[in-house]
């Protein structure tokens, strides 16, 4: 029986390749930690000071809004041309630092230049609406940035209009929103220093456990493979030594493995290379041309059962690895991959006269799977049943879909006692045959490996497979197989 099992992917890493410079995850997190901290730091500055500006604006604003009206409440209509007239000069109401700043103009409702400054900038008559209702605006005047307001007031009771401009320069007001944005800003010059040192502190202590968990790494031996214990570690690296204990779990069972099948192979093979060196010696000894002949078809015999031996090993490494638990499950039909298997193991029965049977429906049943290891199941069920079989005897493959999908292998061999039906399964474990079995050839005597490797695959299926007497014999000869699957899926 040749195994379909695909062999283990190459999992060499080339060494001599270049590998690209990482840098450290301390580092990683520090650039995206200070680099975002430092391009917006100087933002914070520029915003800090578009908010001083809007503060001292909004506070010199209404200092001049209120000189304005202090500035109307002076005004008075005077003689019969209602000449325009100050009680007290704009220079008198201020002091006299604000009046080196401060500009005024009076003019009449139509716009007339009445007193003050001619060359004020004014205001649109449409922009004032309002009697004493203060507007602003920024104009530049004399070479310098002026901050205006104007007032629409009524002269007297019952008086006439006039419009009043007061203008102050804009320096004091930048001077102060600078002196805001510094008394922000240089407080900030020691903190960020200090947040900066903080955070690198902080960092450090906080993939101090990484670097624990590496200096515990390191200090293992190549044979410890006992999982980590993950102490008081923060949460977030107890998933890496999580993950790192299932890989530990699953080298040691790799290992594990691998030492079985070497044991498996020296045990095995010993006996049957043996006996062929055995029969080679007595080939060449002078026994005559029969004697030799027997001496050889006696090494041919023990050369196929070793062959046979060899193989079912290496399925049975591959079965129980990683090899099979990295192949992909999909839905299959088992129906048409069974009567394949069956239908090339037609001459194995036919030589032992033995009538082989199928029997299934014709709808599809769809199980969870992979060919390989399904045919591979199938097919050591069958070699199984053939082997222990007599002449003229009877195997039948059944693939039933009630409750649950079942594949029956029954046979009317020399059957199996009931105490050894679960020993039946393990490796290397052999029922005693009848004499029938005994006459069979060597090649066809069972490795004791075929239900081990049935079982395996059983297993990485979710599957279960059983033994048992067939209910319909009263002879006390005979078993049947059963692989059923837990999952069901019904066919589209």
């Amino acid at each position: 029986m040749n195994a379909n099992l695909p062999s283990a992917p190459n999992r060499a890493v080339n060494t001599t390749a270049p590998r690209p410079e990482l840098g450290s995850l301390f580092s990683e997190m520090v650039d995206w930690m200070l680099v975002p901290f430092l391009v917006v730091w100087p933002l914070s500055v520029g915003i800090t000071y578009l908010v001083g500006i809007d503060i001292a604006n909004g506070a010199f604003d209404r200092s001049l809004g209120a000189k304005a009206r202090a500035l109307a409440e002076q005004v008075t209509w005077v003689g019969a041309d209602k000449n325009i007239e100050l009680r007290a000069d704009l220079r008198t109401i201020l002091s006299d630092v604000d009046a080196q700043s401060n500009s005024f103009r009076i003019d009449s409702s139509a716009g007339l230049f009445l007193l003050g400054e001619p060359e004020l900038p004014t205001f649109a008559p449409s922009q004032l609406l309002e009697e004493d209702m203060v507007q602003y605006k920024t104009a530049d005047f004399r070479d310098a940035e002026m901050r205006i307001s104007a007032v629409a007031h009524r002269i007297n009771t019952g008086g006439e209009i006039a419009i009043l401009y007061v203008a102050e320069n804009t320096t004091k007001r930048k001077a102060l929103a600078y002196e805001i944005m510094k008394g922000i800003v240089l407080p900030q010059l020691f903190v960020v220093p200090l947040m900066i040192l903080l955070m690198w502190l902080g960092l450090r202590r906080g993939v101090a456990p990484l670097k624990q968990l590496h200096a515990r790494m390191v200090a293992r031996e190549a044979h410890d493979l006992r999982p980590l214990e993950a102490g008081n570690s923060p949460e977030e690296v107890e998933p890496l030594i999580n993950a790192f204990n299932e890989l530990l779990q699953r080298v040691e069972q790799e290992g594990a493995a691998q030492k079985r099948f070497i044991a498996n192979a020296a045990h095995q093979l010993r006996t049957p290379l043996a006996g062929i060196r055995t029969q080679a010696e007595l080939a060449m000894r002078d026994i005559g041309e029969a004697g030799k002949t027997e001496a050889l078809n006696k090494i041919a015999a023990g050369t196929a059962r070793t062959a046979h031996l060899i193989n079912q090993l290496l399925v049975l490494a591959r079965t129980e690895g990683a090899a099979a638990s990295a192949l992909p499950l999909s839905l299959i039909d088992i129906v048409p991959l069974a009567r394949d298997v069956v239908a090339g193991r037609y001459p194995a029965a036919a030589a032992k006269q033995i009538a082989l049977s199928f029997d299934a429906a014709t709808a599809p049943i769809l199980i969870q799977g992979h060919p390989d290891l399904l045919r591979e199941l199938i097919s050591n069920l069958l070699d199984n049943a053939i082997s222990y079989t007599p002449q003229s005897g009877n195997v039948a493959v059944r693939i039933s879909n009630a409750e649950m999908i079942s594949l029956e292998i029954e046979d009317d061999g020399i059957g199996i006692p009931l105490a050894e039906q679960e020993m039946v399964f393990e490796r290397f474990y052999r029922v005693l045959g009848s004499a029938d079995a005994a006459a069979s050839s060597v090649a066809s005597v069972g490795s004791g490996i075929g239900l081990a490797i049935v079982r395996e695959i059983a297993t990485r299926l979710d599957a279960t497979v059983t033994v048992a007497s067939p209910a319909n014999l009263t002879t006390g000869r005979g078993s049947v197989f059963t692989v059923k699957f837990k999952a069901q899926f019904q066919a589209q």
